[in-house]
């Protein structure tokens, strides 16, 4: 973190950089989430959604990437064992080896897609509060990726349904 940031921001990196962690941990368990379903999914699913899934996936990856960059400029370093991201993240337990239909991956996928659309709205206004536009930007880029998964996510479940 350069010199004129550390002066804005002060004591309120660390506030900013715990929540990043936090984030990065929902992004690298739902990468793992995604990416296992993807491969291992069962039924109509496999054929259908199991490619978009692991596409899905990179995606996720690609915002764990931002964020541990975000943590690395704010002086810090992202958590690297996955034991620690359970223990830093909001989304609960997983388990996707429970979740490997299509309806079932969907269901769970549209949860954690919600609650993230919820923390990367309130990691925007705790960086605008706190004055850290870098990160506010950034949360509001991943913002915008997660509320159009959430939707994508609703408009394939309500197409599942019989008619």
């Amino acid at each position: 973190m350069g010199r004129t940031e550390k002066r804005i921001l002060g004591k309120n990196a660390a506030k900013i950089i715990e929540i990043l962690k936090s984030a990065y941990c929902d992004e690298m368990r739902i990468f793992h989430y995604f990416w296992y379903v993807g491969i291992n999914m069962e039924g109509i699913g496999l054929v259908t959604y199991a490619a978009a899934l692991k596409t899905q996936a990179t995606g996720e990856l690609a915002h764990a990437e931002l964020l541990a960059d975000r943590i690395a400029e704010l002086g810090d370093l992202a958590p690297s064992n996955p034991s620690e991201w359970a223990k830093y993240s909001t989304i609960g337990l997983l388990d996707p080896a429970k979740h490997l239909t299509l309806r079932a991956a969907l269901e769970r996928a549209l949860q954690f897609e919600g609650k993230a659309v919820e923390n990367y709205n309130n990691l925007a206004k705790k960086a605008l509060t706190l004055g850290d536009y870098v990160t506010y930007n950034l949360a509001t880029t991943i913002l915008a990726d997660e509320v159009k998964d959430e939707q994508h996510t609703e408009d394939i479940l309500k197409s599942l349904e019989v008619k």
